[in-house]
């Protein structure tokens, strides 16, 4: 990387983490490129090298994010996640995805909360749901229903989203990635101890 492709990233990653401040202090809606350039510590000039406006920085920093953890979820093999399970051992590609999430907790908190964004939500479902589908139907016929297959990928989106927005969730914060892997090998255990009764 060049000194001006090195000065470039650094940046455009200022300010991306100057608008997670923003929305955290003020809201997205009341964000301003005056604002922003300012508090990055850059020109208005600076910023429209980089960005042509903050819905572009948005779009960025969701797509960074996302892409990321894309990266991680892929690892997931839901058969060998199972049998890892069932031996009582931490599936250790959860761990990376609790990882990952922990890492970036501040923006996932900003784009998962009350003031968050509803696109970046059903994008990061589809990370989930399309990879654990695509490996399920390997294995269980029954996703192959398109009728079947739409609700079981809202289910399962949902189910893992929902566990970590409480994760985020500040009053949880202590929890460690440790800790969240452990819960969440407790839970599917649970499910999966539902089937056999």
């Amino acid at each position: 990387m060049s000194i001006h492709e090195k000065m470039n990233f650094e940046t455009k990653q200022a300010i991306k983490k100057t608008l997670i401040q923003q929305i955290e202090e003020v809201g997205f809606e009341r964000v301003t490129v005056k604002n922003l350039a300012l508090a990055a510590n850059i020109n208005r000039g600076t910023f429209y090298l980089h960005y042509t406006d903050k819905f572009e920085v948005m779009e960025d920093l969701q797509q960074e994010l996302l892409n990321e953890l894309e990266g991680y979820v892929k690892n997931v093999q839901p058969v060998e996640a199972f049998h890892t399970v069932k031996k009582g051992q931490l599936y250790q590609p959860f761990v990376e995805i609790f990882q990952c999430i922990k890492r970036h907790a501040r923006v996932f908190r900003v784009f998962l909360g009350e003031q968050g964004s509803p696109i970046f939500i059903n994008k990061m479902k589809k990370v989930f749901s399309n990879q654990l589908l695509n490996s399920l139907s390997l294995i269980q016929e029954e996703t192959v229903d398109p009728e079947f297959r739409q609700y079981l990928q809202a289910f399962l989106s949902s189910a893992i989203l929902g566990v970590i927005q409480e994760w985020l969730d500040s009053s949880n914060e202590d929890v460690s990635v440790e800790e969240m892997a452990t819960i969440h090998f407790r839970l599917i255990r649970f499910i999966g101890n539902l089937a056999t009764l």
